[in-house]
């Protein structure tokens, strides 16, 4: 496991969207009162996209700066089911509307949504701290996206260690997992934001990480039951990630998460795969990677052609349980094709960045 230096905040980017639109305008109140004349475009996680009706110009709204009733009306938000889509995914970056439940796609983006809903919705247990809490929180949304077990729980004698590792490393001035004090058993961040610390561990960027991507792989340990978190202020935080308490999982699991996976939750340009095997050497593998024109209507067979651009593979790495590999390109909306052959892995799948 290596340090984790820095990480990058998650941030929501404002692009222009093709997407289906409701048909009436709906207004929008602020916490503060201000109101808003818009169209609703798009709904994803805890921010929706609008059209404004002024201008015309497409922005996005978080769900934390409206008021209740406006948050009730975009969760329960639906695309209309007559409108005929406005581009073509792969291609534009379009919405084609909910694929067909699958294989290739575990679930569809409503069920996504109302997934991250109720983890969101879970109450704080007595003993745990709102930081502690949103935190786990956080992991356990990234969990559920990357297809394993959701239901890991905060735990105040784990969070009382990390807490401990991460005023080791402020005394020590810097991080590093040979101080003692638990910082063998911790990821660790030099930032004191516990919750945003989780998009860090994810991301796990840094070329002292690069290799192995060991955070990542500790975040989506399936059988992790119980977390900790704790923080030396504003200058370091740590997680408690070393816990195996919960059941394995059978097959394969991924970041970015195989079907749909919501772009937002994307950091940094390092896919990885699990579960599916783990060559001795790096070299034994061979990734292909396409970025497909449409969506399949079933998956591809280990030989065929795949209708789709190729994306070249920089770089290739073992993980804890897999294997790290980063495309050329950064990742953008679109439904890629990914197959992994060699070192005693065969594996192919799907995913769909939206």
């Amino acid at each position: 496991m290596r340090v984790m230096r820095w990480f990058v905040p998650l941030v929501c980017f404002l692009l222009p969207l093709a997407g289906r639109a409701a048909d009436s305008w709906h207004t929008f109140t602020d916490v503060h009162g201000r109101k808003l004349e818009a169209k609703v475009l798009q709904v994803e996680g805890d921010f929706a996209i609008v059209e404004l009706k002024s201008n015309g110009r497409q922005l996005p709204i978080e769900f934390e700066k409206l008021s209740e009733e406006d948050v009730e009306y975009l969760e329960n938000w639906e695309e209309p089911d007559d409108k005929a889509p406005a581009g073509k995914a792969g291609v534009e970056g379009g919405d084609v509307g909910e694929p067909e439940i699958g294989r290739l796609y575990p679930r569809g983006k409503e069920q996504i949504r109302s997934g991250i809903r109720e983890i969101k919705r879970r109450p704080k247990p007595d003993g745990i701290s709102r930081e502690v809490f949103d935190a786990t929180t956080q992991l356990n949304i990234y969990r559920f996206l990357c297809g394993v077990p959701f239901d890991v729980e905060a735990d105040a004698e784990f969070s009382a260690k990390a807490g401990e590792a991460a005023i080791a490393c402020k005394k020590h001035g810097g991080l590093s997992h040979d101080i003692g004090h638990f910082t063998n058993r911790c990821n660790l961040s030099g930032g004191g934001d516990m919750a945003r610390s989780v998009a860090g561990y994810i991301e796990d960027s840094g070329e002292n990480n690069r290799e192995r991507r060991g955070h990542r792989a500790w975040c989506l340990n399936p059988p992790m039951k119980r977390v900790g978190f704790g923080s030396a202020g504003a200058s370091y935080s740590a997680m408690w990630c070393m816990n195996n308490e919960g059941k394995s999982l059978r097959g394969a699991w991924s970041y970015p998460g195989m079907g749909l996976f919501p772009l937002e939750y994307m950091h940094g340009n390092a896919w990885s795969l699990y579960g599916a095997g783990k060559p001795d050497a790096a070299d034994k593998v061979k990734i292909e990677m396409f970025r497909l024109l449409k969506r399949p209507e079933k998956p591809f067979s280990a030989t065929a052609e795949i209708p789709g651009r190729p994306v070249k593979i920089n770089y290739v790495s073992l993980a804890m349980n897999g294997i790290n590999f980063e495309p050329e390109t950064p990742a953008e909306r679109g439904v890629y094709w990914i197959r992994v052959r060699g070192g005693g892995i065969r594996e192919a799948y799907l995913v769909e960045l939206y």
